[in-house]
């Protein structure tokens, strides 16, 4: 069902990026050998490569907001490095995440707001990215597992919503999944965890098919879907590629498995609806990189399999050229596919230490809540329904950014709409409905979760109630 949503929803646009349209003009590279780190550059017109530009952790992520590099610098140093190409790559503020968080991802809500996962913690840090301050933190305590670590890994932002992988391993027993894996969301107007299932007692996260979430989040924006791979037990082909809806917060089940892609799941990068990428790691730990078809699930093709552990990540920037970092002893390099069609363009392109990430120099992140260098966008505002779970009236909070056309309607989880509470123009401003819980023909809703939507304009929100008979 998923698959063929997705070949519906997508337009022909997201077939394959436009050069004509790039405005990508630099790739930056985390290199490593595991005891020395270092960042080059990669101009994307002439693929000339700017060597150790800047010295970085040697075991970190890269990231790009509002003009600047961001290093998250992993264990051992645990702090986020700001690199300002314009400055000759001069690291321009450095600020801890605390002694031994393990730092693992940021994500920018505005130039003054961001979110950092800390595997060895317990809580969300929330920081002001150009000051390095902490705003807060946000506990996810409750979805640790026996050592009272949740093992907080990739992030993604779409919209006021910010989703985080959720590992759930054990490390008195050798970092094991417990469970499935988990992912939590957050409100980034109220800095809560939200409830995704209000009928389970407790504040619940969408509950994942497999275990292990591992990869970065790819979002598809037009059909409202996040990918993330899941990694299961390693050498056990037991994980695969899952989408996660954003608007309902649920997972939609796998779109493809381990077992079809030939092994552990170690990055995904989306490129079409029948044309993608994975990186897989075989029984061997010999990792490849595969073509698959996500309407399917199906295995294209190998499109690299150098041999070893060699493949950490690739990235595919708005040329629709695939960039594939390899550190293999003899094979270490940059290698550049045509996206869409597997076609090798230019490698190895050297980068001095071994290549291990990849990012670009993108001015709008794909998945982004505020513009960057912007203040947050106007947002629509609406409260939790209450009370939640409800069996007659329910009280429906909004405050409109701006005046238009509103629709208030009532969704079933298969996404059919049931109930229209509201349709007309509206002012901005507060706004209260009260809501008697009926159906389209005025009778009363069975029991069950459904989502109240609100569109004003082009604004919308979705909320999760349950009504209970």
């Amino acid at each position: 069902m998923l698959r063929a949503l997705l070949l519906a929803l997508l337009p022909a646009s997201l077939l394959g990026a436009s050069s004509a349209a790039a405005t990508q003009t630099q790739a930056y590279v985390l290199t490593t050998d595991f005891s020395t780190g270092s960042c080059s550059a990669v101009n994307l017109d002439t693929r000339v490569v700017s060597k150790d530009v800047t010295g970085v952790w040697n075991d970190a992520v890269v990231r790009w907001y509002d003009h600047k590099i961001y290093v998250v610098n992993r264990a051992g140093q645990d702090n986020i490095q700001v690199v300002d190409p314009a400055a000759s790559f001069a690291t321009v503020l450095q600020f801890s995440t605390g002694p031994g968080s393990n730092p693992q991802d940021i994500a920018f809500y505005s130039p003054s707001k961001a979110y950092v996962s800390l595997y060895d913690r317990q809580a969300l840090l929330v920081c002001n990215p150009a000051t390095g301050a902490t705003l807060d933190t946000i506990s996810l305590a409750q979805f640790a597992d026996a050592d009272h670590l949740p093992e907080m890994a990739h992030l993604a932002l779409v919209g006021s919503h910010l989703f985080v992988a959720i590992q759930r391993l054990d490390r008195l027993s050798g970092y094991v999944p417990t469970g499935p894996g988990l992912v939590a969301v957050i409100d980034c107007e109220a800095d809560t965890v939200l409830d995704v299932d209000p009928v389970t007692p407790g504040v619940q996260a969408i509950t994942l098919v497999t275990k292990n979430p591992v990869t970065t989040f790819s979002y598809i924006p037009d059909s409202g879907r996040l990918l993330i791979g899941c990694a299961g037990k390693f050498l056990v082909n037991d994980g695969g590629i899952e989408a996660i809806d954003v608007h309902t917060l649920q997972s939609l089940g796998l779109i493809s498995t381990e077992a079809q892609l030939g092994g552990d799941i170690g990055d995904i990068e989306w490129w079409s609806p029948t044309h993608s990428y994975a990186i897989v790691s075989d029984a061997s730990y010999n990792s490849s990189l595969v073509s698959f078809d996500p309407s399917t699930g199906a295995k294209i093709a190998t499109v690299r399999s150098p041999g070893g552990f060699s493949l950490p990540d690739c990235a595919i920037d708005d040329r629709g050229e695939l960039y594939v970092a390899d550190n293999g002893y003899t094979t270490a390099g940059l290698y550049v596919y045509r996206a869409g069609t597997d076609a090798l363009l230019a490698g190895p392109l050297d980068t001095g230490l071994p290549p291990n990430q990849i990012t670009f120099d993108e001015e709008r992140s794909e998945v982004a809540g505020a513009p960057d260098g912007g203040a947050p966008p106007a947002r629509l505002e609406f409260a939790a329904p209450a009370p939640n779970p409800a069996r007659g009236d329910v009280t429906l909070d909004l405050r409109l950014p701006e005046a238009g056309p509103a629709r208030i309607e009532v969704l079933d989880v298969a996404g059919r709409r049931v109930a229209t509470i509201a349709d007309g123009p509206r002012p901005a401003g507060e706004w209260r409905l009260t809501w008697r819980a009926l159906g389209a023909g005025g009778t009363p809703l069975p029991s069950g979760v459904y989502q109240v939507r609100a569109r004003v304009g082009a604004l919308e929100r979705v909320r999760r109630i349950a009504i209970v008979r």
